[in-house]
């Protein structure tokens, strides 16, 4: 039997039997996603999961509960725990805590209310926070934590992923009941009602539990569409678009497994977070550059750090859609919304989303086009990702708004001005830090760094994205010059250039390339390829791979350089 929400339902009788019921405020919100929230003991000691209440037994045929498991054993033997989750009480009231600290005019009003320990003093406050609990039984799922930094940024060995247990599947949204009530005797009406109003904020606004910055615990409140940002801060809103060879997060593919497609709140995370850093790599020592990072994403390690900038997704009507014909490709439509403190957000990251939305894409296969691919089998495959991103902008004859591609246009003054405008910002915003010149092995964005042509071809756009369907199926014809580039056997599969992902000891690309929809006249193609190489430490002068491949792609006819490093006979 469920008791999860019994003790709510039996304090709010006990308050209207009282004839206090003013004292008691109920209300229903959303999980709209996954949430991590308290701890519940492991038996293994490390595996990290969300509070729970036992409501079932460990059975012995998923072998001992303190045996020590990788994702995918635990995604066959515990795919989810013996506990019904829940948001302890203590979780929100942190939460409306922190959330009223940050608006002064009512820290004394919080204090008096919730109560306060100053030194050795502790005063009591006058409203007490329920354990909040599913309207059904939920059981606790396993998640997955995976840090792709080093590995996609400097290019080390691939992390190993760590198992963590969440209450939410990722899929579906969960109804959950939160209370308070007035201690009686010590708080009135209009005191529970104004905490109350704290708690809708509060919740709405930030999400409860750990790596909200990731988008767990977003909720959502029938009450509130649009929570006060906090002072100071600024959200922008995109309407996204992905087409995509596919996204996961436990359950990924394996030999005989096609694992299950999800688009998770963390690959927006890490997409923006990894473009960041490849920013400031460029104007920062390595060390100062990560520690900058930290400060606006958060950090545990080596200090811990809480991050100013948040990632929220939010799930359309459209979501992982399967495509109607071979080889299938996945489509997923929603809203990304990002908020900071609004110079941060708009001088330091929009900026970089305006790079990072030009020359690839977000999850698997991220950079490159959506395109055909023959395996070593003989099979056709779907690899590479198509994104889009647009926003509401005011049309100037009309004072009407109107959706707007959100990016850069394909011309060097552009991506110039914008870079130079990105990099001033930088340095009024960290003078102490400000270095230039910085040209680690890494994926390094800057002017000196990276090599960013735009080139003609495929002639037509391969995908018919309003069907969802391949619209061309020879494989040749869904690739640019830049694809056909890459996939020369000198670069193809080549650690320095074009990676090795299928070999066991896998590399990231050094290359980064998005097909846009903008024709070319002078060679009569619809599309064309946006290439970004990093040189990843190495120069145009060097005879690395790299530098060979920024000559070739420098030659292909119809070439355009847009931003960076050129070959010397350029």
């Amino acid at each position: 039997m469920y008791a999860g929400n019994q003790l709510i339902q039996l304090l709010q009788q006990q308050h209207q039997a009282r004839g206090n019921s003013d004292l008691f405020q109920i209300g229903t919100f959303t999980i709209q996603w996954r949430a991590k929230v308290g701890s519940f003991p492991h038996p293994d000691v490390e595996t990290i999961v969300s509070a729970g209440e036992p409501c079932g037994a460990w059975r012995p045929s998923q072998g001992r509960p303190e045996d020590k498991r990788n994702v995918g054993e635990n995604l066959q033997e515990l795919p989810t725990l013996p506990l019904n989750g829940y948001i302890p009480g203590s979780g929100i009231r942190g939460l409306v805590r922190s959330w009223a600290k940050q608006r002064p005019e009512i820290q004394q009003r919080m204090r008096e209310l919730l109560g306060y320990q100053q030194d050795n003093t502790i005063s009591a406050g006058k409203i007490e926070f329920l354990d909040a609990w599913p309207k059904e039984p939920t059981k606790l799922t396993l998640d997955i934590v995976n840090p792709q930094e080093p590995f996609q940024v400097f290019h080390e060995g691939q992390s190993t992923p760590l198992s963590f247990y969440a209450l939410g599947d990722g899929e579906n949204a969960i109804e959950l009941t939160v209370a308070i009530r007035g201690i009686p005797g010590k708080a009135n009406a209009a005191e529970v009602a104004e905490v109350w109003r704290w708690v809708q904020q509060a919740l709405t606004l930030y999400g409860v539990g750990s790596r909200t910055a990731s988008g767990y615990g977003a909720i959502a409140s029938p009450d509130i569409s649009k929570p006060t940002l906090d002072p100071n801060y600024a959200v922008k809103t995109f309407d996204f678009t992905l087409y995509s060879q596919g996204c996961y997060g436990a359950d990924s593919p394996r030999p005989g497994h096609s694992g299950e497609v999800e688009l998770r709140p963390s690959h927006w995370r890490g997409w923006l977070r990894s473009w960041v850093l490849r920013f400031l790599l460029g104007v920062m020592s390595e060390t100062d550059a990560k520690k900058t990072l930290g400060e606006l994403f958060g950090v545990l390690e080596p200090d811990s750090c809480k991050g100013c900038v948040k990632i929220q997704m939010i799930k359309g009507e459209f979501w992982g859609g399967i495509s109607n014909n071979q080889p299938y490709f996945y489509t997923w439509k929603g809203k990304l919304q990002i908020s900071a403190p609004k110079d941060i957000l708009n001088k330091i990251i929009l900026p970089v989303i305006r790079f990072a939305v030009m020359v690839g894409g977000v999850g698997r296969g991220w950079r490159r086009p959506l395109h055909i691919f023959v395996m070593n089998n003989g099979r056709d495959a779907a690899r590479g990702t198509y994104l889009s991103l647009t926003h509401q902008v005011k049309n100037p004859d009309t004072q009407r708004l109107q959706n707007k591609l959100y990016g850069l246009g394909l011309n060097q003054s552009a991506w110039t001005k914008t870079y130079q405008d990105w990099l001033n910002a930088v340095q009024l915003q960290w003078p102490n830090r400000f270095s230039q010149g910085q040209n680690p092995k890494a994926e390094v964005f800057s002017p000196t760094t990276c090599a960013v042509y735009i080139m003609p071809d495929p002639d037509e756009e391969p995908v018919d994205k309003e069907n969802q369907e391949w619209s061309i199926t020879n494989p040749v014809n869904t690739r640019g010059g830049g694809m056909n580039l890459i996939y020369l056997p000198k670069y193809k599969r080549k650690s320095d250039v074009g990676g090795d992902a299928g070999n066991g000891n896998a590399h990231c690309s050094w290359a980064s390339i998005k097909r846009v929809n903008v024709s070319n006249k002078s060679v009569g193609s619809e599309c064309q390829e946006v290439v970004c190489l990093f040189m990843g430490g190495q120069t145009p002068l060097s005879t690395h791979l790299r530098a060979d491949f920024l000559k070739d792609l420098a030659k292909i006819y119809g070439a355009v350089h847009l931003f960076g490093v050129q070959p010397p006979s350029s």
